[in-house]
């Protein structure tokens, strides 16, 4: 008695992983270290803390409580605009959209004198709730 030959087997299509949040941290940290690292005025980086990422501004300012409003200002534009590049790089990537929806009350900014000759750093920090 012959042996029975398979005639046919069958293809199952299997779905793409979805993408989980240690894969999203990933690709977010390998954008900010490739665009955000050409400024010698300031610098922009994240963190991850859990389902939110915290984005930082970091800038040297000389003569700063009079020109409070004008670092303020810059600090919004250049957040703003760091949101906008990581939404875009981040959808080029990955083919998902990036949401990020704004804690406002987790942002936040500080200011030290870091000389007596009016040298500063300003600080400033946004939380953004991440899903995709």
């Amino acid at each position: 008695m012959a042996k029975p030959v398979a005639q046919s087997y069958e293809v199952a299509e299997y779905s793409k992983p979805e993408l989980d949040t240690a894969q999203a941290y990933g690709v977010i940290k390998q954008i900010f270290s490739e665009f955000c690292r050409d400024q010698s005025k300031y610098a922009v980086w994240a963190d991850w803390t859990g389902n939110k990422v915290k984005i930082h501004y970091h800038s040297y300012e000389m003569f700063l409580p009079e020109r409070m409003k004008d670092v303020h200002e810059t600090a919004k534009t250049i957040l703003d605009e760091t949101v906008k590049m990581l939404k875009r790089e981040f959808k080029a990537r990955t083919g998902k959209a990036l949401k990020l929806v704004e804690n406002k009350d987790l942002s936040d900014y500080t200011t030290e004198k870091v000389s007596l000759n009016q040298r500063y750093y300003y600080k400033a920090w946004r939380f953004y709730t991440v899903s995709f």
